[in-house]
């Protein structure tokens, strides 16, 4: 069970966010151009599981060593070398996503502390503003995932 949350937990969430976010946008299609009244709050809604889908897609992507990367220089390294570099960018990435972490934290404090709330739907602005501190602190997990798991390879490399 953990391994299954672990290799697919921020995937569907994604895919759940993704599929409200189309079946309240086709709610909105079919209200505005079938019934003649729009709903005022289904676009706020679907901005925000987007927002939300956005971030969490960020650690997917982590997780599944998906983000876009100029390896030109890596590719004429050795193989100790291109670990050693991985890792350096996973710790540089992870320093990035701790300070976007930290910066987020204020935010959002900031946020509940001051009572804003949304336009159409009422909600606390703090739980949108949750989306970066919370994409960004599954970041920084698998970043540290991918950390361990290079090192363990480069420990192998070592003794073989």
């Amino acid at each position: 069970m953990i391994k299954l949350v672990d290799e697919h937990f921020e995937e569907a969430i994604v895919v759940l966010l993704m599929a409200a976010m189309s079946l309240l946008i086709g709610l909105q299609i079919f209200m505005r151009y079938v019934m003649g009244a729009s709903l005022s709050w289904s676009e706020e809604l679907s901005r925000y599981f987007f927002i939300w889908a956005t971030y969490l897609g960020i650690a997917y992507a982590v997780r599944q060593e998906a983000h876009i990367r100029v390896t030109m220089l890596t590719d004429i390294m050795p193989p100790r070398g291109r670990l050693m570099m991985r890792i350096l960018t996973h710790v540089i990435f992870g320093a990035f996503a701790a300070y976007v972490m930290y910066q987020g934290w204020f935010m959002v404090e900031r946020t509940f502390r001051f009572g804003q709330k949304s336009a159409s739907l009422g909600i606390p602005m703090g739980y949108v503003y949750l989306a970066p501190l919370t994409g960004f602190a599954l970041v920084v997990l698998r970043l540290a995932q991918r950390v361990v798991l290079d090192l363990r390879a480069m420990g192998k490399e070592g003794t073989a």
